[in-house]
């Protein structure tokens, strides 16, 4: 179907009515001229993502003089600028020109600064060509692809994602992926040391999911366990007593070489799974002192 529009196409882009040579004037005084016609046969719609190339000069300039990129793009944040117009009309393969004023330009949007105040009065011209629409689907294809051929890549990405958009401020333990905060006052200043009794409550959630895999309050009470000793809890765990003090409470995000590991656990926790724990240690009972 596509190749039959081309002509109808290109002559609506055209049309006379632009003081700009070879464009056509919308209605809401943006200007555009169809340069390529590609073989994509949808408009990006708000779920898709588009991979697009920018080339923005003020009118009359070298192309891409003022900013230029290639990158991918939600479709949403393009539709609701004033570029909605273009992306009723951009297909993969397309390349279009527009012309607007720039202080309609969402700059931001496309990566690129604002104009400084009363800068944005003129006429800038838009080099557009969509080389890319990435649907919802295909999307989620790909990331399970990601996900099977490099699990542990996919595991950094995530974790990476979550933290990015997290409002707090996350501490990372070292160069590992493991990341932490922690609050409230500590009733022993001094650090959990091995042979120490720990009391500790927790849960434990799947970081991509927020699905429940343990918690202290399902078991019904408080977990004690001897610090240092191996095999007792997950290597996270260790980490994150370590870091705190009595008294004191913290959320921790464990990669799964500090959670379940490649295994994972049979029918529970699947490979590389990343982990989102919240943990109190409630008490410390030091190596050789009296037990209550």
């Amino acid at each position: 179907m596509r190749q039959l529009v081309p002509g109808i196409f290109a002559l609506f882009l055209v049309a006379c009515g632009s003081p700009y040579d070879g464009f056509t004037e919308l209605d809401n005084g943006m200007h555009m001229c169809l340069h390529k016609l590609g073989e994509g046969e949808h408009v990006a719609t708000d779920s898709d993502s588009v991979d697009l190339r920018v080339r923005v000069a003020w009118v009359g300039k070298e192309p891409g003089s003022h900013f230029s990129t290639q990158r991918m793009y939600h479709a949403i944040l393009l539709r609701s600028t004033a570029l909605l117009p273009v992306m009723d009309r951009l297909h993969v393969g397309d390349s279009m020109s527009v012309i607007m004023a720039a202080g309609r330009v969402p700059w931001p949007v496309l990566g690129a600064a604002p104009l400084p105040k009363g800068q944005d009065t003129g006429m800038v011209r838009l080099e557009l060509s969509m080389q890319e629409l990435i649907t919802p689907e295909m999307m989620r294809e790909r990331e399970e692809r990601f996900r099977q051929t490099d699990p542990e890549g996919f595991e950094h990405r995530l974790i990476d994602a979550w933290v990015r958009g997290d409002a707090r401020s996350w501490t990372r333990w070292g160069t590992s992926d493991l990341h932490y905060l922690i609050t409230g006052a500590a009733v022993d200043t001094n650090a959990v040391r091995p042979g120490d009794q720990v009391v500790v409550s927790y849960k434990g959630l799947v970081l991509e999911d927020g699905r429940p895999i343990d918690s202290t309050e399902k078991n019904g009470s408080a977990f004690s366990w001897t610090y240092g000793d191996p095999d007792q809890v997950v290597k996270g765990l260790e980490v994150a007593v370590r870091l705190m003090r009595e008294g004191q409470s913290g959320e921790f995000i464990f990669p799964s070489a500090y959670a379940f590991g490649a295994r994972g656990v049979p029918g529970i926790v699947d490979p590389f799974t990343a982990m989102r724990y919240t943990l109190e240690l409630e008490r410390v009972i030091r190596k050789g002192a009296p037990t209550p």
